[in-house]
């Protein structure tokens, strides 16, 4: 039936159970006089019970009373802007003036009130506003590749994630050999930072990978667990394993010094983020290798020629800026040509990834180790003597001949020149040189040996 017409036409109003929706009708004073079966179901109250009674005294009628006054003044229909919860459903309430002639009257002496149901209206609302809340999510994340390069990837990563879940800081660590590394941190106290960067957290991290979680929430007494936590003055606390395929490679860790509301919408919302850093993570890893590959050579796993060249010259503009000296040597494996024509040039293969392997081994960790050219390595030795390069050059000679090669078949010798920046030369070419014609002097002088440029 329709409302409207309902009241214009009193002679109905007796028959409010003609009309579906919630409905009751009152008098001026606010005095219920007739109201239908769906409003009584609504208002969880006996029909006998509200008959008679004031509006002002049935619980949920009240926050309806200044609608209800309006519309007796005005004697027009008035529809709240608020939206009404009754029991589990929800309701949008209008106040229509009843006019007991059938013609408008300047005021009227009752008026009737309807509930219309949005229940399912307010709930796919909701539901497309959080659908909408992760679409952001997912998008303002996922342009993290499209607006930063790879060294402040991690950094405009988390500025994005506190953007979208309002927390107050968070950092990502990536599991390496000896504990983990800190790829990117927001919003962290100088002394969690300093715990970060110490390796102070790496046992809560493991525990994370280790728990077997999607993720792991720390709030409330909880966190007293926790001392350095607890001494930050952290509230809540949120940590997240990341993975790539079936490998956990890292955590994500985000937080707030307030409690935070950690409620299903907020834990698909963190599910939802974990699950695009990880591919993020994929992403990075993949475009690192990617890097890695460009500058390594393929046999050996040491640097190529391209990577040594460049970095040549970066050592050589280092050195010439702070006043420095540094050192290259260049290495030869004697009779080379003579393990290919005897065990065949896989063997020959064996044999370079062996050498290369002990020159890795035996050379410091600030050495640049890197593969010249069929059988001939490089090493770039910053900050470093020309005796003091000759001396680590001695050691790789004798560490190289101290190894056994093919399952103990043949043994493997090595000549080697040592040249010095900027004693022997001042640019790359004059120091390549240099240290080639030190190597071409110890081939002369019968091999096995290490020759320094410049001395006889």
């Amino acid at each position: 039936m329709n409302i409207k017409w309902f009241f214009k036409h009193p002679q109905t109003s007796h028959c409010p159970d003609l009309v579906r929706e919630p409905m009751l009708l009152l008098n001026s004073s606010g005095r219920i006089l007739d109201l239908n079966d769906s409003i009584a179901l609504a208002l969880n109250a006996g029909k006998e019970d509200l008959m008679g009674a004031n509006a002002d005294s049935v619980p949920g009628l009240a926050p309806l009373l200044p609608g209800m006054e309006r519309a007796f003044k005005g004697n027009m229909a008035v529809t709240a802007p608020e939206q009404i919860k009754l029991g589990n459903r929800i309701y949008r309430p209008t106040v229509y003036p009843l006019d007991q002639n059938g013609e408008s009257e300047k005021q009227t002496s009752a008026f009737g009130l309807v509930l219309q149901d949005i229940t399912e209206y307010v709930n796919l609302e909701e539901e497309l506003v959080k659908r909408n809340r992760l679409l952001m999510a997912i998008n303002t994340i996922s342009t993290v590749f499209l607006y930063s390069n790879i060294a402040s990837l991690f950094d405009v990563l988390h500025d994005k994630i506190l953007l979208v879940t309002g927390m107050d800081f968070c950092w990502t660590v990536v599991r390496e050999k000896e504990g983990f590394a800190a790829r990117g941190m927001r919003g962290l106290s100088r002394n969690l930072r300093a715990r970060l960067d110490s390796g102070a957290l790496d046992i809560f991290h493991q525990s994370i990978m280790d728990s077997g979680e999607p993720f792991t929430v720390i709030e409330g007494p909880e966190v007293r667990n926790y001392e350095f936590f607890e001494k930050d003055g952290i509230a809540t606390l949120v940590a997240q394993p990341l993975s790539i395929g079936p490998d956990k490679v890292g955590v994500l860790v985000m937080g707030s010094r307030t409690e935070a509301d950690l409620g299903f919408d907020m834990a698909s919302l963190i599910n939802l983020i974990g699950n695009h850093v990880s591919l993020i993570m994929e992403k990075v890893r993949l475009y690192e290798e990617s890097e890695r590959l460009a500058i390594t050579d393929a046999l050996t796993g040491l640097f190529n020629i391209r990577h040594f060249y460049d970095s040549l010259a970066h050592e050589i503009a280092r050195a010439r800026r702070y006043g420095e000296s540094f050192s290259i040597s260049i290495f030869d494996i004697d009779d080379f040509k003579n393990i290919n024509d005897t065990f065949g040039h896989q063997a020959g293969d064996e044999v370079l990834r062996t050498v290369a392997s002990a020159m890795k081994s035996i050379s410091r960790e600030v050495d640049l180790v890197a593969r010249y050219g069929g059988e001939e390595f490089v090493i770039i030795l910053p900050n470093t003597s020309k005796q003091e390069a000759f001396r680590q050059a001695a050691r790789v000679k004798d560490g190289i001949e101290a190894e056994t090669y093919l399952s103990g078949k043949t043994k493997v010798f090595v000549s080697g020149g040592v040249a010095s920046f900027p004693g022997d030369a001042t640019d790359e070419k004059g120091l390549l040189y240099a240290a080639d014609m030190a190597l071409y002097e110890a081939k002369s002088l019968g091999k096995r040996q290490i020759r320094l440029a410049g001395v006889s």
